[in-house]
């Protein structure tokens, strides 16, 4: 047996306070902190005293081979293990080193033993309050740093609580700021779409489109008459033409009026109600009130300018109208005119035709355009044609009379310009003398029905800050040839060249039969071919010269 292996027979307790001193000094060799040798001499002993009186047992205490670990063991008298307690050691020892041996059982060693372990029950006591106090000391500092974390926690909340309310005021400033955007956005497009038209169908159409289904089932326009009335303005045809009450309500107020399914909007342009906008089983309006009155107010000044502007075109066409020629009767040329205003726009007012006599068998016949439109053009038109007349009492020749409208046009109206085409004839002569000023060229055609151009010298147009030179041209026009003269408004299109245009002319011009109703089938052919089948946005004239047997003269002065 090993010198460091310690067998002691359990009896009573003598030999428990044995077994424990004996452990105790293997536990010293072995270099055991009293604290941690204690708890296993505790245990040991509580399991000597347990195991006592069972008889023929014994306590061995001895280190594992690898001087790592003290274990001991409580065998009964067969040799069977009973109990085994082990002490991890602080750092391996060499067994055969430990030279322990049993000491002997007297008052004295016991009585050490008990001092010994008084001693280090007193360090253990020691160092047990100490370590109380530094318990006692943590649990406070615990304390204060819980109260400290509560206390953070705390503010972190009222600071995330008023984080999550500015987030949640910036979203709603953000929202808001987003709906007047778009508010804004719709406002401005909307207006652009209104004033892009000055006619009031298409104004209707598109208040239509505008206000459903977004801001109602439906929509009407009515007009306030003279007189006081209203009428429907958006001419839809839904049988309904006796304004509801609120419709009336909206105009005596000036200002929106809500009920019975629908809601009102004046059409305020100014300090002038000039209608109401109904929308029926709207939807709920709210905000968006504000928004559907500033609407209906540029609604209205829209209606407003479609008015002025029909009202103008409309001046504009009867006095033009007023100013065109009736056609002189001319034996030995037949002669026809058309004109039509612009289908669309403002476009009326700048073109013109004249046929009138010279006093010595010769007539002068013109087709003109003015550059511009409106009532201007027209009264500019209107100037030019008189002129005209006046300066041929002394002067025939075509180029000499454009001569003569190109300083007078740019001493009146420096800013307007015009071109023209001057025909001068005699019925039943086979010549003509033409002269132009920036026009498109005339069409010639003879009885067969072939079509060229009659290319004139270049002249500018009229009332240009330079000094043209128009020259004369003179051609034949046999019976049963024609000229046409014609304005730009015939010939011009979108997208096209107007040489493009002035080809298909000569196309249309070529493939009109020539029958009994001469110039008028030829010029109702022609407007049938190019534009009846198109909205034109210009004004068209043109004059149609058929040669026919008839009285002839002398053939055209040489003036």
């Amino acid at each position: 047996m090993r010198r460091s292996r310690i067998e002691i027979p359990v009896r009573g307790t003598v030999d428990a306070a044995l077994a424990r001193t004996a452990a105790a000094h293997l536990l010293d060799a072995a270099g055991v902190a009293d604290e941690a040798g204690l708890g296993f001499l505790d245990a040991v002993t509580d399991r000597v005293l347990a195991e006592a009186g069972s008889g023929a047992a014994k306590l061995v205490v001895e280190p594992d081979a690898a001087g790592t670990v003290v274990r001991a063991t409580i065998r009964d008298g067969s040799g069977a293990d009973r109990w085994i307690g082990e002490l991890e050691l602080p750092a391996p020892v060499d067994p055969d080193a430990l030279a322990l041996h049993r000491p002997d059982v007297d008052t004295r060693t016991l009585a050490e033993e008990l001092l010994r372990v008084s001693s280090r029950a007193g360090r253990m006591a020691s160092l047990a309050a100490e370590r109380a106090r530094e318990l006692k000391w943590h649990q406070t500092e615990l304390e204060e740093t819980n109260q400290g974390v509560l206390a953070l926690h705390a503010e972190l909340a009222q600071a995330g609580d008023e984080q999550r309310r500015a987030l949640a005021a910036a979203r709603a400033a953000r929202d808001e700021a987003e709906t007047a955007r778009s508010r804004l956005t719709f406002l401005s497009a909307a207006s652009a779409h209104l004033m892009a038209t000055l006619d009031q169908r298409e104004l209707f159409a598109l208040v239509r489109e505008l206000m459903v289904p977004d801001f109602a089932d439906g929509v009407r326009v009515w007009a306030l008459l003279e007189g006081g009335g209203l009428g429907r303005a958006d001419g839809a045809a839904d049988g309904d033409d006796t304004p509801p009450s609120a419709v009336r309500a909206a105009v005596a107020a000036s200002g929106p009026v809500h009920g019975d399914g629908r809601s009102c909007l004046p059409l305020v342009s100014g300090s002038s109600v000039l209608g109401v906008l109904e929308l029926y089983r709207p939807r709920a309006l709210g905000d968006d009130e504000l928004l559907l009155t500033e609407l209906a107010r540029r609604i209205a000044v829209a209606v407003d300018n479609a008015r002025r502007f029909e009202h103008e075109r409309d001046v504009a066409a009867t006095l033009q109208r007023a100013m065109l020629t009736r056609l002189p009767r001319t034996p030995g040329m037949e002669l026809t005119a058309r004109y039509l205003p612009a289908a669309r726009g403002m476009n009326v007012g700048g073109d013109w035709y004249d046929v009138f006599p010279l006093g010595n068998g010769e007539f002068i016949g013109v087709v003109g355009d003015v550059t511009g439109h409106g009532i201007q053009a027209a009264v500019m038109m209107g100037q030019l044609r008189t002129a005209l007349r006046a300066y041929a009492l002394e002067e025939h020749r075509p180029a000499a009379l454009l001569a003569r409208l190109h300083r007078l046009l740019g001493h009146l109206e420096p800013d307007l310009f015009a071109t023209a085409v001057i025909v001068r004839f005699r019925p039943g002569h086979p010549e003509v003398t033409l002269a132009g000023a920036g026009h498109p060229p005339p069409l010639w055609r003879d009885a067969d029905g072939t079509v060229r151009t009659v290319d004139l010298l270049p002249g500018g147009m009229l009332g240009l800050p330079i000094d043209p030179a128009h020259t004369d041209t003179t051609v034949s026009l046999p019976p049963g040839a024609a000229l046409l003269l014609y304005s730009d408004g015939l010939v011009e299109r979108r997208g096209e060249s107007i040489d493009d245009g002035i080809g298909r002319l000569v196309k249309c011009f070529s493939g009109l039969p020539a029958g009994e109703d001469g110039p008028e089938a030829a010029a109702d052919g022609l407007l049938d071919a190019m534009i009846t089948q198109q909205d034109s946005d210009d004004d068209v004239c043109l004059l149609v010269f058929v040669a026919s047997e008839g009285p002839a003269g002398d053939g055209p002065g040489r003036r």
